[in-house]
């Protein structure tokens, strides 16, 4: 697919705040439930040579449209941001499910 897996290990971080938030939310069970359910997706691509930083990862949330749900996600991702110091991510939220034409309820960045 040609994509690069620069940000590997920061966007695991990020999926895994994503999921814990979404399990809290009652919008899955568990983690395998939540992966089950297609809630959630990632990318880790990004360019990183010396000073010069290009991209990051970005999070693909489907199926929520509650601003409860999107204020919890941005608020794991602020403390998961700071704990690794970057890099910047991007939140895509969708009312819809990953399969389906998409309906984008919320864009977050966060840097």
């Amino acid at each position: 697919m040609g994509y690069s897996h620069t940000y590997y290990q920061q966007a695991q971080a990020y999926f895994e705040g994503a999921q814990n938030v979404l399990i809290a939310h009652g919008l899955c069970q568990n983690k395998n439930d939540c992966n089950k359910k297609e809630f959630l997706f990632w990318t880790a691509g990004g360019i990183k040579i010396g000073q010069f930083d290009y991209g990051g990862p970005t999070i693909y949330v489907y199926e929520v449209s509650s601003p409860d749900v999107v204020g919890d996600l941005v608020k794991a991702f602020g403390e998961i941001y700071k704990k690794q110091k970057g890099p910047k991510l991007t939140v895509l939220v969708y009312e819809t499910k990953h399969r389906e034409s998409k309906t984008q309820f919320a864009s977050v960045k966060i840097e």
